[in-house]
């Protein structure tokens, strides 16, 4: 089994390759899911795969983040960069990139990245019919899940098997996105699930102290101790997370696990010990606690510990008195009074956690004292003060519950001044792209830079467009006896047990129903989903709407067959919606809902301008969308209660099917931009009414209403995601 290892770090890199890496991943500059302080050059990558590639190593390139209209061109240009620099493989999220690298750049060997949320073998397969030599597993799939997919299909198979592990499925996570702009899907993910949340407490209880705690923030994944059974289930590449992380995290996790790969066919004795040893190594890396994720069970136990912050690092102590003073140029002196639990030294790096507020301060130790005298090193059990400078906008208030992290180590310096060095060595070293290969790309995409979108609505009565067709989305067979706000041109319903049983009671709407597929698909779930699709399409059912690209392979009787894509096929841009146009049986899509109106606007215009084949596209334009969409099923859990942020934002927490879902209590609605959205060339709104229609219905007439200009009331607060700001 390969050992991959992580580096955002020229340190890093190098304590990789010492540590015993087989192959080692690196961001692409400007289109990685890890939003770095600085990103590598093409030059510096070119460097280390020269020094890897000399060393019989091999590093892959993670160009996994969506790509918005405007960036295209740059991506290609990234992408023949990286033709040049010759890397051992791409690693890409995007539809359309994925698309254009396997057209344009045969020479590339293309990965399917864990934000595609491969979880099951049909995706395993699909993403290597669409080209991808190697797929990466979702992180919350079992063992014998992923011995199911090695069996079943051809694909390569690389798993996580260390480090920090998402609350939702990655590449289904809309929190950070919808509630502050900055995607998890393009690498600014502020970690939503890391706070503090409390369960809101029920009316008749309101004298009861709020239950809060760490509601949703994962323990670190650790597969140490299952080596043996992942190389039984066919697994090709353990992948250590940890772009972020330093030098000395990096290479203590990557010999651990090395030893351990060493170790795999020795006496049972002498494995043990090995095993001690690596543990050791792990302890010291300074990571958050661990346990084995979902690879031992598809509802794990151990994943969460809601009183621990989730802080990575390794825990000095809790802070026991906190003082501050004024220290000049809009900022303030903290000084740091704690018992510590285990050494620290000066140069190291710590992080400030307070428990109560979640706000974080990291920063290097430049003032330790004990009894008032200034030490370069602190012991266990010793009390000292540590002072630190801090800005203005982080002083922490009078209900201050502080604990203190290492997470790196003073000798971190002496590797960071090799690591500038080097990179000043290369400064000047430019790597150029094939501007003429791009230029004949972009122009078969139809791609102009001088597009510019349409930003105000028409103003007078006679401009005003006709209003957009309405998709409804409902949550089950009985909702059909509500009454619907609007008159819907489709109605969606979940393909489950329960509507299946109203089959006949369905035949009424059968000109307008679309049977929709959840975005996840357990391995247990494939069979079920496939008889039944075959059972309706004999009977005629026609129109089905899919969560996930490798849901055409459930169709496998294609004629009259009418399939729209949902929202979580992530479409951004004009080439993912060509590459979605040519998915089989393909006739309609949502378009991404993280969008801003300028990457929609170039984005239709683009791909309607390509003159390729028609594709219907749609907008998600009301309702309640999955926040957090999640495999666990924790004992700390209240489905259907209230939970509150530390800004008193309202969510809740519902048990749909196999998943866990966190919805919003403020609706998402972009009706009041109807006459925009329309204007931009969509040619279908969805109304997600699955919430309960009898729940939605007054609110969503009168927003209605509102966008028609028939104005009563106060309007009420709702979420708008990215369409009038920038997603960032």
């Amino acid at each position: 089994m390969e050992l991959l290892a992580p580096a955002g770090s020229f340190p890093a890199f190098e304590a990789a390759l010492e540590a015993g890496a087989d192959a080692i991943y690196v961001g692409a500059p400007g289109f990685n899911a890890r939003a770095l302080s600085r990103d590598f050059t093409f030059a510096e990558i070119g460097s280390m795969i020269e020094q890897a590639h000399g060393s019989g190593k091999r590093v892959y390139i993670a160009m996994n983040s969506l790509v918005k209209e405007e960036e295209l061109p740059a991506a290609l240009e990234a992408v023949s960069c990286f033709e040049t620099l010759s890397p051992d493989a791409l690693i890409i999220q995007d539809l359309g990139l994925l698309q254009l690298a396997r057209t344009h750049f045969p020479s590339l060997s293309l990965h399917a990245s864990t934000l595609m949320s491969i979880h099951n073998s049909q995706a395993a397969a699909e993403l290597t019919r669409l080209g991808c030599s190697r797929v990466v597993l979702a992180r919350e799939m079992t063992i014998e899940e992923i011995a199911t997919v090695h069996h079943q299909t051809k694909a390569e198979l690389e798993v996580f098997v260390h480090g920090a592990m998402c609350f939702s499925y990655s590449g289904l996570c809309l929190f950070s996105s919808l509630h502050g702009g900055k995607s998890s899907l393009r690498g600014q993910c502020v970690q939503p699930c890391r706070r503090r949340y409390a369960w809101q407490a029920h009316a008749k209880k309101q004298g009861r102290a709020q239950r809060e705690g760490y509601l949703f923030s994962m323990n670190d994944l650790c597969g140490i101790d299952l080596l043996s059974e992942l190389r039984k289930a066919g697994v090709a590449c353990l992948k250590i997370e940890g772009r972020l992380k330093s030098a000395h995290y990096v290479g203590s996790v990557t010999a651990a696990y090395r030893m351990a790969i060493d170790s795999l066919d020795q006496p049972e004795e002498l494995r043990r010990e090995v095993l001690r040893k690596a543990h050791e190594l792990l302890d010291e890396a300074m990571g958050r606690t661990h346990s084995t994720g979902y690879l031992l069970s598809p509802k794990p136990d151990a994943a969460i510990s809601p009183e621990q912050s989730g802080s990575s690092g390794l825990f000095l102590g809790t802070i026991s008195q906190l003082a501050q003073e004024q220290a000049g140029k809009g900022q303030t002196r903290l000084l740091l009074r704690l018992t510590l639990t285990a050494a620290v030294s000066k140069g190291d790096r710590l992080r400030l956690h307070d428990e109560k507020g979640g706000g974080r301060v990291s920063f290097t130790i430049r003032d330790l004292s004990v009894d008032g005298q200034q030490r370069q090193n602190a012991q266990s059990g010793e009390t000292v003060q540590i002072s630190l400078l801090a800005a203005a906008t982080e002083q922490f208030g009078r209900s201050f519950q502080g604990s203190l992290f290492r997470v790196d180590v003073g000798g971190r310096i002496v590797a960071e001044r090799s690591g500038k060095r080097r990179s000043k060595e290369l400064a000047q070293v430019t790597i150029s792209p094939n501007k003429k290969k791009v230029d004949q790309i972009l122009r078969q995409l139809a791609w102009q830079e001088s597009i510019k979108p349409r930003k105000k609505p028409p103003v007078s009565h006679k401009e005003r467009l006709p209003e957009l067709p309405y998709w409804v989305v409902l949550n089950s067979a009985a909702d059909l006896r509500e009454r619907l706000p609007v008159t819907p041109q489709r109605i969606l319903l979940p393909l489950n047990r329960e509507n299946l049983r109203q089959l006949g009671a369905l035949r009424k709407v059968q000109a307008k129903l679309i049977w929709q597929i959840a975005p996840v698909l357990h391995e247990a779930d494939l069979a079920w989903a496939a008889e039944q699709i075959k059972q309706l399409t004999a009977a005629g059912w026609l129109r089905f709407s899919i969560g996930h690209c490798s849901q055409t392979a459930l169709f496998p009787q294609r004629k009259g067959l009418e399939l729209c894509g949902q929202y979580s096929l992530n479409l951004l841009n004009s080439a993912s919606l060509n590459a979605a146009a040519q998915l089989p049986g393909l006739s309609a899509a949502l378009f991404s809902i993280e969008s801003e109106a300028a990457t929609l606007a170039r984005a239709v215009q683009h791909f309607r301008q390509s003159g390729r084949r028609k594709l219907l596209l749609g907008l998600y334009a009301y309702g309640r969308p999955p926040l957090f969409t999640s495999r666990l099923e924790s004992t700390h859990f209240h489905w259907q209660q209230a939970f509150l942020s530390p800004k008193q934002e309202q969510f809740f927490l519902e048990h749909q099917g196999h998943l866990t879902v966190a919805r919003a209590a403020q609706p998402f609605s972009l009706l009041h931009r109807q006459q925009d959205i329309a204007a931009l060339g969509v040619d279908f709104l969805l109304l997600d009414l699955s919430a309960g229609v009898k729940k939605e219905a007054v609110l969503l007439s009168n927003l209605l209403n509102r966008s028609n200009r028939r104005r009563t009331g106060k309007a009420p607060e709702l979420l708008t995601g990215n369409f009038t700001s920038t997603l960032v």
